[in-house]
């Protein structure tokens, strides 16, 4: 009825999926990565090379665990949710 009052039309979409979240919370995280001043960035270097090495010299998985812990979805993958209802599984 408001859709033909109003003369639009409406998108229905389904509760958002967990890797849907999770991506929306790395774009925010990497948006605020433009803020960091180099002159912090050099306080950081020896804790990367520290960080790369405990990943066996894997710089990516390195990183991928860092982005993962500051976007704050670092302990598990979110369990996903029915589109028709909202529950989980």
């Amino acid at each position: 009825m408001i859709e033909q009052q109003a003369g639009i039309k409406f998108n229905k979409i389904g509760v958002p999926q967990p890797e849907q979240v999770i991506k929306a919370s790395f774009r925010e995280t990497f948006n605020q990565l433009k803020e960091v001043n180099d002159d912090v960035v050099k306080l950081f270097e020896e804790g990367a090379d520290t960080l790369v090495e405990q990943e066996s010299g894997n710089t990516k998985l390195a990183l991928c665990k860092l982005l993962a812990l500051v976007s704050g979805h670092h302990k598990q993958v979110m369990k996903a949710r029915s589109l028709l209802s909202g529950n989980e599984d």
